[in-house]
């Protein structure tokens, strides 16, 4: 995820160079129609996976996931083509664990009743979707003129994103049945929340489209990073003849699409722009 995270930031920078190097004159010369907006933004993401540092066999898994995001947020034009954002919403950092491996032969689930199916032991897919936050952005924004009634945004800020239930705790467990009377652990997650309010970066870019009534219809992408973790935990298997056990953590890291509607609420026409 760090390789798509990195490939996606340098193709967000090279489509920057290519629109400045492209329409650098015209930087401060696009005629906007309109100056102040209400913003409505989804954005369905992949969220970066669990940070794993293992101690004997890997056999704890994790990878990238989907998740989203919804916010409400206020655009003034400043100067230019140039404006701020700042909004609200809700987003959902969710995480991914799964394990499947063959049990070994001299391990106490081969010596279960159940023993013929217990070959291979796991195969548990846990998604966890609990870590609700509040996201507050604050951006800038530039507009660069493409054509008529069309735009290229580049827009960089910062954001709170604040967890709704926090303290909280994530515990995840897997028990087997050797016979009527013993049971066996394999299995033991815990995740801990670290902090209720964390502070993230974003950077996106992409094109606006203006409609008949001077409202806007915009697609970006979406690079979002922080810091700071949300989660950290530890894992451990127990009940077999080898060591597999780690520290886990979790960040809000993600790339994605962002989906907007503009509502304008102060228009203009092109012809009674002044500059």
């Amino acid at each position: 995820m760090k390789k798509l995270l990195s490939n996606t930031g340098a193709t967000i920078l090279l489509f920057l160079l290519i629109v400045k190097l492209g329409y650098g004159q015209d930087f401060n010369k696009s005629k906007l129609t309109f100056k102040d907006q209400i913003r409505f933004s989804l954005s369905p993401v992949l969220y970066d996976n669990l940070t794993v540092i293992h101690w004997g066999e890997k056999l704890l898994k994790s990878r990238p996931v989907f998740s989203g995001e919804a916010v409400i947020s206020y655009y003034h034009q400043i100067k230019n083509d140039i404006g701020i954002n700042i909004g609200a919403g809700l987003g959902l950092a969710p995480y991914y664990i799964n394990y499947y491996f063959k049990a070994p032969d001299n391990s106490i689930f081969r010596t279960s009743i159940y023993k013929d199916n217990y070959e291979y032991l796991g195969n548990i897919k846990h998604y966890e979707y609990v870590q609700f936050m509040w996201v507050f952005p604050l951006s800038i924004q530039k507009l660069i003129e493409r054509d008529e009634n069309k735009y290229y945004s580049i827009e960089a800020g910062i954001k709170l994103n604040r967890v709704v239930a926090y303290p909280y705790q994530i515990t995840v467990g897997e028990t087997y049945v050797i016979d009527d009377t013993t049971e066996a652990r394999l299995f033991d997650f815990k995740l801990d929340g670290t902090k209720k309010n964390l502070v993230s970066y974003f950077l996106k870019a992409g094109l606006i489209k203006v409609t008949k009534n001077q409202n806007t219809i915009q697609l970006n992408a979406v690079l979002h990073y922080s810091f700071s973790k949300i989660g950290i935990g530890y894992y451990e298997f127990q009940n077999l003849p080898y060591e597999s056990r780690g520290q886990v953590s979790q960040n809000i890291n993600y790339i994605g699409l962002e989906f907007i509607y503009g509502l304008s609420l102060s228009k203009r026409s092109k012809n009674n722009y002044s500059e």
